[in-house]
């Protein structure tokens, strides 16, 4: 949206052809020297004509270049909304960057610059301000206004008598706004225990991968909020316990928006029936097991209401146990459990401590991950499922909303914002029993350069 802030109600056609209104008239009524006359309004005319149309081109061509340039800050700061620690400050800079590289009228005008940034976490219907990258979705860019001389200004101002503008000062806004979508996850979410314990416990750190997580919990406990267990309702048909179950067994093609419906209750059977259908057990079929479904210790501190382990547990006696006649891979004592997974299943992996990136095709060894792990296939005679294997490497590996169940107030079944946050997680074992809790291993935050589920929409509002 560009404004002009001179002579309010008036755009620059309007001024400008009001004064070549005052020349016509002024020529118009003097009747001496005729032929004099009309020649010397024919020249003025044409000469006043050529300027106007000068002026006019110069004010459109800047105020075309300030809307481009601040529509492009805008997107371009919405598309590093991801929900993940430090969006805000990405997209203050994304935007500084846009404007700098864009193009204006001359360099007489100057670069442009940002005025102001503000975010919103929504936007319908009305404005919410947030200074959290969690929760920002919407950026508005303002542009510092820009100034044009008009070069008619001597002429008119001769003819009003001093009355005539001889600049116009233009602004530009632009507000834009992310919508992620995330597919092939199944209805589950967490809350995130970042609010209870402290920023150390936030899930979408990275640096907690290898933590494990007390991904559902069984009735007959504590619940992660009021009446919930950490189910969703699927995004397509309805919210009973088969429906449920069936999105959880298999991943059917569901996407989800920003927004997720919670699904109250431990909706029990159907629940492990569907998450150890990855696992070749449960009453699913068919059940399309993982390669490699066996279970893995749980963290030393994994025990009573912890909801998010201390990510320390034994590899070395998980492998001498499971693997009495292989060697131990390379630095083994500091594996994660699903770094553990991959190499079983002779899976080559990027290795950054704790953190991985699986798979690798087509993707830029980061900064950071020295470490390519190429194993061979050795998979334990114990995890080899007796039903038909599915060919998916990442069968035990399950994408999880993450909500501020706190902030958001979370319970029964309503309508909540998860800001594109989800969280990539790995079962470590079958659920045991039907009332008994979930246990998974947090790999990462879902991101979309890593993952093809994760697809981010940007588009201008106004």
């Amino acid at each position: 949206m560009t404004y002009f802030n001179k002579n309010p109600g008036h755009g620059i056609l309007a001024y400008l052809l009001a004064g070549l209104c005052i020349i016509i008239t002024k020529f118009s009524r003097d009747q001496r020297g005729a032929a004099a006359i009309y020649t010397a309004f024919a020249g003025t005319l044409a000469l006043a004509s050529g300027v106007l149309g000068l002026d006019i081109g110069r004010v459109v061509v800047l105020r075309s270049q300030m809307q481009n340039a601040a529509d492009a800050a805008a997107l371009s700061a919405a598309a590093q909304l991801d929900g993940q620690t430090g969006a805000i400050t990405r997209a203050t800079a994304a935007a500084v960057d846009a404007i700098s590289n864009s193009t204006r009228l001359s360099d007489t005008v100057g670069a442009f610059a940002v005025q102001s940034i503000v975010f919103y976490n929504d936007v319908d219907p009305s404005k919410v301000t947030t200074a959290a990258s969690s929760e920002a979705t919407y950026a508005e860019i303002t542009l510092a206004p820009r100034t044009i001389s008009i070069f008619l200004a001597p002429v008119l101002d001769t003819i009003s008598n001093g009355g005539a503008a001889e600049q116009f000062t233009l602004e530009a806004t632009a507000l834009a706004g992310v919508v992620t979508i995330t597919c092939a996850a199944p209805p589950f979410f967490a809350c995130n225990p970042s609010e209870a314990g402290g920023a150390v416990d936030d899930l979408l750190d990275p640096d907690n991968a290898g933590r494990q997580l007390l991904t559902k919990i069984g009735p007959g406990g504590s619940t992660l909020a009021p009446g919930q267990f950490g189910l969703l309702c699927p995004s397509s048909g309805n919210c009973g316990a088969a429906s449920v179950g069936n999105a959880l067994a298999n991943d059917p093609g569901l996407c989800y928006t920003s927004e997720v419906t919670t699904s109250p209750g431990g909706q029990t059977q159907q629940a492990r029936n569907g998450i150890n259908a990855r696992m070749d057990a449960g009453t699913k079929n068919p059940k399309l097991p993982a390669q490699n479904v066996i279970d893995y210790p749980r963290d030393s501190d994994m025990s009573g209401s912890t909801i998010l382990g201390n990510g320390t547990w034994d590899p070395v006696a998980y492998w001498t146990t499971n693997h009495p006649s292989d060697a131990q891979p390379v630095d083994l004592a500091d594996y994660t459990r699903y770094q553990v997974y991959l190499y079983e299943l002779g899976q080559t992996f990027y290795r950054n401590e704790n953190k991985t990136i699986y798979p690798t095709d087509g993707i830029i060894l980061p900064s950071g991950y020295g470490e390519v792990i190429s194993p061979s296939n050795i998979v334990p005679a114990s995890g080899v499922p007796t039903s038909s294997a599915s060919t998916d490497i990442k069968r035990r590996v399950v994408k999880i909303a993450v909500l501020d169940c706190a902030a958001l107030g979370v319970q029964g079944s309503a309508d909540y914002l998860t800001y594109g946050r989800y969280v990539e997680v790995m079962l470590t074992e079958e659920v045991a029993a039907t009332g008994a809790d979930t246990y998974s291993e947090v790999i990462g935050p879902l991101l979309q350069q890593y993952s093809d589920d994760v697809h981010i929409n940007v588009q201008l509002v106004e």
